[in-house]
């Protein structure tokens, strides 16, 4: 079976986010647009883990989920996004990482664990008060398996002099850093991917 993948999206839960973003609408526009394999998005807000409880059924022994609707199934892997937001020389950083787990019970377990360092409940792509490299060894000591990388690290955003700056992301020109060991400094080691996001944003 080959694999059309989307893992990093959002639910209606995030800011800047239509209010149409249901697993149902999801699933619909991922047929049209020839996607099998989604992202939950936001499985860190606890209203979000239960709405995907209703509305998917785990497959065992896959770490997947499946929605109930009839056709082609459209698999969803168990995940989110957060901002932490820390200090680096002087500076203060912003940067963006996605978080894949193998079930919503870990993302329950992660999302109590952050709890201390922001509100969860707040948005879907929730604001930590921490430094990434804490974030990712809290996100690997609940579960081994958990999977986190670095969110549109080249995503630009056009300024008023209409030049391209990346925004807050890994290399951000505002909010980054320059290379992944200054970001996750002795956890790079947990870091085996990263999200480019060639994406102009003009917000």
């Amino acid at each position: 079976m080959k694999i059309y993948a989307d893992l990093h999206i959002h639910s209606f839960l995030s800011r800047a986010t239509s209010q149409k973003m249901t697993i149902p609408e999801i699933t619909r526009y991922s047929r049209i647009k020839g996607l099998n394999l989604l992202g939950t998005g936001d499985a860190l807000h606890p209203a979000w883990i239960k709405e995907l409880k209703a509305e998917l059924d785990d497959l065992p022994g896959t770490n997947l989920y499946r929605t109930r609707e009839h056709g082609e199934p459209i698999y969803f892997v168990t995940q989110a996004e957060v901002a932490t937001i820390h200090r680096h020389e002087g500076l203060a950083r912003r940067i963006h990482h996605v978080i894949l787990m193998p079930s919503l019970e870990v993302a329950e377990q992660l999302s109590e664990a952050l709890s201390r360092y922001g509100e969860m409940r707040a948005d879907g792509r929730p604001t930590l008060n921490i430094t990434p490299s804490e974030l990712v060894e809290i996100t690997m000591k609940i579960d081994s398996r958990n999977f986190v990388f670095p969110a549109h690290a080249w995503t630009s955003r056009r300024d008023a002099m209409l030049d391209q700056k990346p925004w807050w992301s890994i290399f951000g020109a505002i909010g980054g850093v320059n290379t992944m060991e200054e970001c996750y400094g002795d956890q790079t080691r947990h870091i085996h991917a990263l999200e480019t996001g060639l994406i102009d944003s003009f917000a």
